[in-house]
C-alpha cells in the first residue's frame, strides 16, 4: 500500500514512516501541507496520515480540498489537540474523520 504521511514533527514522522515501512508499505513523508498537495497531484495513495497542524496548509484545509474534489482516499487525522473535544465532534458528526490524539 502506498501511504502519504503528512507530519511536521520529525520524531513522530520518522517513527511512523519506519513502522509503516517495516510493515511493507511504501511511504512518502512530507512535513508541510502545501507539499502534501503537490504529492497528491503527482501520486495515487491508498491512505493518508494527515496532521491537523501542518505549516504551509493545515490538515483540515487539505482534507476539505480533497473531499470537495470528490476524493475517497481514506484519511486518518493525527493531532495533539484535545482528544475529548475531537471525540465529541466525531460522535456528533459521524461523517467527519476520526481523529487519533
Amino acid at each position: 500500500m502506498r501511504i502519504l504521511l503528512a507530519e511536521d514533527d520529525f520524531s513522530l514522522g520518522s517513527t511512523l514512516r519506519e513502522w509503516l515501512q517495516l510493515d511493507g508499505h511504501a511511504v512518502d513523508w512530507v512535513q508541510r501541507g502545501d507539499l502534501a498537495q503537490v504529492a497528491l497531484r503527482t501520486q495515487d495513495y491508498q491512505c493518508i496520515l494527515l496532521d491537523r497542524g501542518l505549516p504551509g496548509l493545515e490538515g483540515d484545509a487539505l482534507l476539505r480540498e480533497l473531499r470537495q474534489a470528490r476524493s475517497t482516499v481514506p484519511v486518518l487525522m493525527i493531532t495533539a489537540r484535545d482528544a475529548l473535544e475531537l471525540s465529541l465532534i466525531h460522535i456528533s458528526e459521524p461523517t467527519r474523520p476520526l481523529y487519533i490524539s
